[in-house]
C-alpha cells in the first residue's frame, strides 16, 4: 500500500501534535532514533500483522505500516518533533524572561 505525500505530511503533523500534547518528545526521540534502521522490518513484522487490531482504536494500521516502510518518513517525523520541541522550549524560556 502506498500513501500520498500529502497524507504522509498529515500523519507527521498529527503524530507530532500528539507527542507534543502528551509532552513525550524526549522519550520519543530516544526510541525513534534507534528504530530508523529497522523501521521497514518493524512495519512488515509488527505493524502489518497487527493492522486489524490497530484499526480497532481508530488508526488505519495499513496506512501506518506504509508510512513506516519508508525510513525517510520516520526521519522527517523525528526532525519535526525536534523542531517542535525547540520551539516549545523557546516559548517557555521567553515566558520566564517576562515573568
Amino acid at each position: 500500500m502506498d500513501i500520498s505525500e500529502e497524507r504522509e505530511e498529515a500523519i507527521i503533523n498529527n503524530m507530532t501534535n500528539a507527542i507534543s500534547k502528551l509532552d513525550i518528545e524526549l522519550p520519543f526521540l530516544l526510541m525513534a532514533g534507534a528504530f530508523v534502521p529497522v523501521s521497514t522490518i518493524i512495519s512488515q513484522t509488527i505493524v502489518t500483522p497487527g493492522a486489524a487490531f490497530i484499526n480497532v482504536i481508530g488508526i488505519d494500521g495499513h496506512e501506518i505500516a506504509a508510512f513506516l516502510n519508508k525510513k525517510e518518513n520516520l526521519r522527517r517525523l523525528i526532525s519535526k518533533v525536534e523542531e517542535n520541541k525547540k520551539s516549545k522550549e523557546k516559548m517557555k524560556n521567553d515566558k520566564k524572561k517576562y515573568n
